[in-house]
């Protein structure tokens, strides 16, 4: 919207990287939980659903690219926004009927139908404008787990993701790098900017599903896709 679309992915990638930056200051006492306490089966479920991300998701890469690069990319996350409004109101509607309770032990296994669940709907964030938190967390929802544990499996399950995006891309930040196309003063202010509104962001997220208003974000969605619609 603002007409910046630099080639490449280095900044699209620096970005993700530091979104990662924050899921590890808010999640980073669950991750060395997770590992000390050998909690096997928990990491077996974010394994799962890496591996079904990436199988599904890794093929369309080139395709998927070319949604961002040209005239209509605007549009194309426009859409997809909406897509995502769509998504957290159903995962609304269902958890209501439901109610799943947040009790028990966060860390405790969600289950290997919820962690499948969890890899297709990640991996369909790979679509510009479908919302990897919104996604992940509403199929979850969908499947009975609570908001808390849905959330916490959610950011979690970022981490093996975005650190395999930034080593796959490597070889494409190097070349961007050596045709002089990166800013980088910019890129840094970005990546700080994106790491500490990153924080306030999940925090923000985690206070509205203590709450139960899911909705307010399928509502922000979908106002944005519109706008990106019309803008577009």
């Amino acid at each position: 919207m603002l007409g910046i679309n630099p080639q490449g992915v280095t900044t699209e990638i620096m970005l993700h990287l530091a979104t990662l930056i924050s899921v590890l200051v808010v999640y980073g006492r669950d991750l060395l939980a997770l590992l000390r306490g050998h909690r096997w089966q928990y990491i077996g479920a974010l394994a799962l659903a890496t591996a079904v991300t990436v199988s599904l998701a890794l093929p369309f890469k080139d395709r998927i690219e070319t949604l961002v690069d040209g005239p209509q990319a605007v549009q194309s996350v426009g859409w997809f926004l909406l897509l995502t409004a769509l998504l957290l109101f159903i995962a609304e509607l269902m958890e209501r009927r439901h109610r799943a309770t947040d009790a028990g032990d966060p860390l405790s296994m969600p289950g290997w139908g919820r962690a499948l669940a969890a890899g297709v709907a990640q991996a369909l964030a790979v679509l510009p404008g479908i919302s990897r938190s919104g996604s992940t967390i509403s199929a979850m929802l969908m499947f009975g787990l609570d908001y808390n544990r849905a959330a916490r499996f959610s950011f979690l399950l970022s981490v093996p993701v975005i650190l395999g995006a930034v080593l796959l891309s490597l070889p494409d930040m190097a070349a961007d790098t050596s045709s002089g196309n990166v800013p980088i003063v910019a890129l840094a202010c970005g990546f700080a900017v994106a790491a500490i509104s990153g924080v306030l962001a999940i925090r923000f997220l985690l206070a509205m599903l203590r709450r139960r208003r899911l909705y307010y974000f399928s509502i922000y969605c979908a106002l944005l896709g519109c706008a990106a619609l019309l803008w577009g």
